[in-house]
């Protein structure tokens, strides 16, 4: 906290972006989740996006939100 003359001024400091996902729980009972980047074919003209999903034992599962 910083003192601004007469008021007190509070700051947060976050990083800017999105954070990776975390899978910890997204799979139910199934160990070990594991987050995985799914790919996409893109042409050069495009940029692709970057998607995340949660995978255990071969199955996906979506990333909580």
């Amino acid at each position: 906290m910083q003192r601004d003359g007469d008021q007190d001024v509070v700051k947060e400091i976050r990083g800017t972006g999105s954070s990776l996902p975390d899978c910890s729980h997204a799979c139910g009972p199934c160990f070990p989740c594991k987050r995985v980047m799914v790919s996409f074919k893109c042409s050069v003209a495009e940029s692709c996006a970057i998607i995340y999903r949660c995978m255990c034992r071969g199955r996906y599962y979506q990333v909580p939100s």
